[in-house]
């Protein structure tokens, strides 16, 4: 799903919050995209003490069919954008015990679920990506990434971004990073980030921090994945969107406070807000059910 507002009931994520430095939201830059130092960083594998939870030739999980899922740190739900409703798929699990930990979640062209998760401290395996079954919610380990995991989407040809300190595009069957957006260095997430049907990539990004060190609304800003070129959209009305998703031409911001915002994508304008009761951390869209 990250730099996050501080909430007593959930210690994992607030890594990065309470220190952040004074931002300031920049002009719309154009940074073009870069490949990795050397070719980029190997594969990471679990340490000997990691339980897998499967491998990729232990059978692939059904494709996900529902429109929009959302998620809290260990459960996942579907959501249906006509209703502004929920319905309880499961809590994450892998085959030694439930996951808390889960901080977004994104679906491929072809309806693999894939999800993040991120753990304290700093061990080159502490921030995980696995497949997941959207019917039951089990995690089978896929691998592990160096940067901090805030939000995940994928690209068109089945590429997938992953928006952390950096925003990158990772290999997603051996997690090698290929590119990396360096224009968004300029921003700070707050939360996810989305790719659409118009091949673009929708991110959402803390707005102006105040001098009692709170912040103003987070925005939305446009990525071009081709040319790197990122563009603000505008300012979102709420705080702390940990999640993004789409359906029926319209984006939907998840807030860990209980609120969805549906946004018009093409400038960011809010149009409605409605409460959604739960601790959002991470949402998606599902590209098989685009038209």
């Amino acid at each position: 799903m990250r730099s996050r507002l501080a909430l007593a009931a959930l210690p994992v994520l607030l890594l990065a919050c309470e220190s952040d430095p004074l931002y300031e939201r920049p002009l719309p830059r154009d940074g073009g995209v870069t490949a990795p130092r050397d070719g980029g960083p190997p594969p990471i594998t679990p340490d000997a003490g990691f339980v897998d939870a499967g491998t990729p030739d232990s059978g692939e999980p059904p494709p996900a069919m529902e429109p929009v899922y959302i998620h809290t740190g260990q459960t996942l739900y579907s959501y249906d954008p006509a209703t502004n409703t929920t319905a309880r798929i499961g809590d994450f699990f892998v085959t030694s015990g439930q996951l808390e930990d889960m901080v977004d979640i994104a679906i491929d062209r072809e309806g693999r679920l894939y999800g993040g998760t991120r753990q304290a401290g700093s061990q080159a395996d502490a921030n995980r990506i696995y497949q997941i079954d959207p019917e039951t919610a089990e995690c089978r380990y896929r691998f592990s990434y160096d940067d901090t995991l805030h939000g995940m989407t994928f690209l068109p040809d089945g590429r997938l971004v992953i928006a952390g300190e950096r925003v990158s595009v990772v290999d997603p069957i051996s997690g090698q990073q290929l590119l990396e957006f360096p224009s968004a260095n300029a921003y700070q997430t707050s939360g996810d980030i989305v790719g659409l049907p118009d091949g673009l990539l929708y991110w959402t990004v803390r707005g102006e921090r105040r001098q009692n060190g709170s912040y103003e609304s987070d925005g939305v800003v446009r990525i071009d994945p081709v040319t790197g070129n990122i563009s603000w959209l505008g300012a979102a009305a709420v705080t702390a969107i940990y999640g993004l998703g789409y359906a029926n031409g319209q984006l939907f911001g998840f807030s860990s406070s209980g609120v969805v915002v549906t946004i018009e994508p093409i400038n960011g304008t809010v149009i409605r807000q409605a409460p959604l009761a739960g601790r959002w951390f991470g949402a998606t869209t599902n590209p098989v059910l685009w038209e």
